[in-house]
């Protein structure tokens, strides 16, 4: 529903036929890369995607406060409004997030504040829990405005339900025996490596979270793969409706950005660079991250009813390329974002 949907309903409008929700069970971006160096230069490409330290650039010139985008309690709060494009994307997001019960129940009364920001180095997304002042987002400007709603909602996904979402259901105590253990990487349990399978561990992650998000039938990934699900049948309901700008593509993008994300995770331990595509070895790695890619997809299908609107909009499965694909397309639009932030206001 548009933020201009609430008069035409108030009006006597009958409210939109959901659409299903699919049954579960308990358990359960493509440019290249050599032309991106050849445009931004080796060194601004390390520099993009290099770890360490916190290197955050916002908008340069005078800032003009002016009156946040809003829909509800979700708002953008430094849009640049003037462009049709960006607001519109901007809309749907914060309709979309306005909707998801989860997240609505998880913010409350308060006010949730996206920011965008320019941010090139940090993650492209966190969240925030400020208890009684609201929920802070920090958007990445780039991020913002070369992702498609999909994988924005795929983003969005993640940073709430991974982190303070899944943490404010009081999982603690049930995940306490998961710190430190190695758990067997899906898809990679059959490889011999050094003598045994690969395996994830909490101990040398990048975030213990991130970790405990890919754990199948963990409390947080299952928080997590929920979340996901339940926001991907709120883009079918707006294919079904034929709102503005709705495809099917929405939905396929946005289960490709969860599964590449705890794929990613799960074959690497959450040193997700390895799998960049300047990273000496990370063909291999990129082979390991495709394979994992496809059981977690399999796990996915699995907790979805036979008739689910979900199941023909899977993403197809993922091979060494298709990954190698997806980094070079994040590393150029990385490098695009060095460039400027032209959706935020100033």
């Amino acid at each position: 529903m548009r933020a201009s949907d609430h008069d035409t309903e108030a009006a006597g409008r009958s409210p939109r036929t959901p659409v299903p929700t699919a049954a579960r069970r308990e358990d359960g971006p493509r440019g290249d890369l050599l032309a991106l160096q050849r445009t931004a230069g080796n060194a601004a490409l390390s520099a993009a995607l290099r770890q360490g330290g916190r290197v955050v650039q916002r908008a340069s010139g005078p800032v003009v406060q002016r009156a946040p985008l809003s829909h509800g309690n979700f708002q953008f709060t430094n849009l640049e409004q003037s462009n049709a494009q960006y607001r519109a994307k901007a809309t749907r997001v914060l309709d979309l997030l306005g909707r998801h019960a989860t997240i609505t129940n998880y913010v409350g009364t308060r006010t949730c504040r996206i920011t965008l920001e320019k941010r090139t180095t940090e993650t492209p997304a966190e969240v925030v829990d400020k208890g009684a002042e609201g929920v802070s987002v920090t958007l990445a400007a780039y991020y913002f405005e070369s992702y498609d709603v999909g994988y924005l909602t795929g983003m969005l996904a993640h940073e709430f339900a991974v982190h303070p979402l899944a943490s404010a259901r009081g999982i603690a105590n049930e995940e306490a025996g998961f710190h430190g253990l190695p758990f067997p990487v899906p898809g990679l349990e059959n490889e011999d490596r050094r003598g045994g399978p690969p395996t994830m561990n909490t101990q040398g992650a990048k975030q213990a979270d991130h970790i405990l998000a890919v754990v199948p039938n963990g409390p947080r990934y299952q928080i997590y793969r929920d979340v996901t699900l339940e926001m991907a049948e709120l883009l079918v309901e707006d294919v079904h409706h034929q709102e503005e700008e709705a495809s099917e593509q929405d939905v396929t993008d946005l289960l490709d950005c969860f599964l590449m994300d705890v794929a990613t995770i799960a074959a690497t331990n959450d040193q997700r660079l390895r799998a960049a595509p300047m990273t000496w070895g990370g063909g291999a790695v990129r082979a390991d991250v495709a394979k994992v890619y496809n059981a977690y997809k399999e796990r996915l299908s699995a907790v979805l009813a036979a008739d689910s609107p979900l199941r023909p909009l899977m993403p197809r499965n993922k091979d060494a390329a298709a990954v190698y694909a997806d980094f070079a397309t994040l590393a150029r639009r990385i490098a695009a974002g060095m460039l400027g932030a032209w959706s935020i206001q100033n």
